[in-house]
């Protein structure tokens, strides 16, 4: 890569990025207020009932996402290499094998899930009729999610982030809309709340579904007769879904042993730590949304230094960011729920803590993965990921069965996530010939010493701070300043903080002038 296509790229990348990052200010403050509303709203019972049925469906939706993914791969392989003919033949594949997995997984769900929400899971018999409800609405919400994914990964492909910015600030305000209309309902309000979320996840797809048949070229549903191209990409994705699958098993699986053991309540604990989770766990996947596609082209392209480069930069820019965010609400966690919510469930503190540490564990491999499967050869991973992924159930069970307390799940997620980010160093090593102490150098040997001394300072300083809202928000900038000074000093690379002062520089001069 020249250095005048290198320029090109992290502009675009930084583009992208902001975009992403505009859209996501505006759909935290949403969501976190929205779920303070909602828990208010329903109650803790009725919260968890809709986070451990919702979670449920989640188990068999994974497809979706394994096929946003397998599509994605495919379609910025051939937009790499320039193939817009091939494009098109990709992408009537995926739609015709989307249409056909739909059909066998609802044929599952309301049977195999039907019987099991029913008979086996921990629900008082009074919600049992709202649950199924939930469970009928989630199923749909599910289904138009699977057919709408090989559209989103049209977008994906082509780094149409600025779209997604737009279509996620309308779907938090529709969401918004949902929660304002929910205390006017006579009917029961977990069964309109489905209902409501439903419609407006409909009304999001087709938006998505409607914008890439009309800016897209490749997207054109017609059906292909070579069996050599359904062979391809359904091995491909067979072999996805099997380390995507035994990923979200280890996890909706924790959520249904919780639930086993413990009922609803400890359910909606994990169910607002995951919240907070992923309010900041946003702002790094919009820097990954942005990046993925770059990682794929640059191997379609043969550049396989430059797929590296884009791997570390990603592993470590995406662990800072998610300390950034993080430290705050690590440290001051109590007092965070308690301003957000009305009511803190038991187990919330210590739950959002421990997802968080496990977030930051798992967003060093996400970079690995979209590189494992920009070469196409995925079956190593996926048997080793899924077959060390399936452990994490028994060893959960193991725990609970002993009446260990319920965060000792996350002691296993956390433990096994550490084992599998050296399982893909060494499957990436396998397929590329890439150095892993590369990896520990770049990426591993930065992060350790700016997570400790970022921990140790702001742990030490947040007793000077009163308790109370402007307390907090005064530790708060503190932290993140820090943190930020951390980072810049010990985790960047000369040539890195050259270049972010080097922009700061010249937006400070643009600014001045317009002045």
């Amino acid at each position: 890569m020249t250095s005048r296509d290198e320029a090109a790229s992290n502009r675009r990348l930084a583009k992208n990025t902001i975009m992403l990052y505009m859209r996501s200010i505006f759909t935290l403050l949403i969501g976190l207020y929205t779920s303070r509303v909602v828990l208010s709203t329903l109650g803790v019972e009725d919260y968890g009932i809709y986070n451990i049925v919702g979670g449920f469906v989640i188990l068999f939706s994974i497809v979706s996402s394994t096929m946003t993914a397998t599509t994605q791969r495919y379609l910025t392989f051939e937009l790499g290499k320039w193939n817009y003919e091939n494009s098109r033949e990709v992408f009537g594949t995926a739609m015709a094998i989307h249409i056909g997995l739909v059909v066998i997984l609802l044929v599952l769900l309301e049977t195999v899930g039907l019987w099991f929400l029913n008979y086996r899971m921990n629900i008082v018999p009074e919600r049992i009729y709202a649950a199924n409800w939930v469970f009928q609405f989630s199923i749909l919400g599910f289904v138009f999610s699977i057919l709408s994914s090989p559209y989103i990964a049209a977008i994906i492909a082509h780094e149409k982030m600025g779209l997604f910015a737009y279509i996620s600030i309308f779907d938090a305000s529709l969401k918004l809309l949902v929660i304002y209309l929910l205390p006017f309902s006579s009917v029961d309000k977990l069964i309109i709340y489905s209902m409501l979320l439903f419609v407006a996840s409909l009304i999001t797809q087709t938006i998505y579904v409607i914008y890439s048949r009309t800016n897209f070229d490749e997207v054109t549903f017609a059906f292909v007769r070579e069996k050599a191209v359904y062979k391809n990409m359904a091995g491909f994705a067979g072999m996805n879904f099997l380390g995507s699958f035994s990923a979200i098993l280890s996890d909706q699986g924790v959520n249904i042993l919780l639930n086993l053991f413990f009922g609803v309540a400890v359910n909606a604990s994990r169910g607002l730590a995951v919240q907070v989770q992923g309010a900041v766990m946003r702002f790094v996947n919009d820097f990954m949304t942005a990046l993925n596609p770059q990682i794929t082209k640059s191997f379609a392209s043969s550049d396989v230094e430059s797929m590296m480069e884009l791997v570390y930069r990603g592993a470590k820019f995406s662990f800072y960011l998610l300390l950034f965010f993080s430290l705050p609400v690590l440290i001051q966690t109590p007092y965070v729920l308690s301003l957000w919510l009305n009511v803190v469930p038991a187990y919330t503190v210590v739950f959002v803590r421990l997802t968080l540490a496990l977030a930051m564990v798992n967003v060093l491999s996400n970079p690995l993965i979209t590189a494992i499967l920009a070469t196409g050869n995925i079956k190593s991973m996926c048997l080793w990921i899924g077959g060390v992924r399936l452990l994490v159930l028994p060893f959960c069970y193991f725990l609970l069965y002993l009446e260990c307390q319920p965060y000792c799940v996350y002691y296993v997620l956390i433990g096994m996530d550490l084992v599998l980010l050296w399982v893909r160093l060494f499957v990436l090593r396998a397929l590329i010939q890439n150095s892993i102490y590369a990896y520990i150098g770049n990426v591993l040997y930065r992060i350790l010493p700016v997570s400790g001394v970022s921990l140790t300072l702001s742990y030490a300083i947040s007793g000077f701070f009163s308790v109370g809202a402007l307390g907090v928000m005064a530790f708060a900038i503190t932290s993140l300043f820090m943190t930020a000074s951390v980072i810049y000093l010990l985790g960047l690379k000369k040539k890195e903080r050259d270049m972010i002062t080097n922009v700061v520089v010249l937006k400070c001069k643009q600014l001045t002038h317009k002045i």
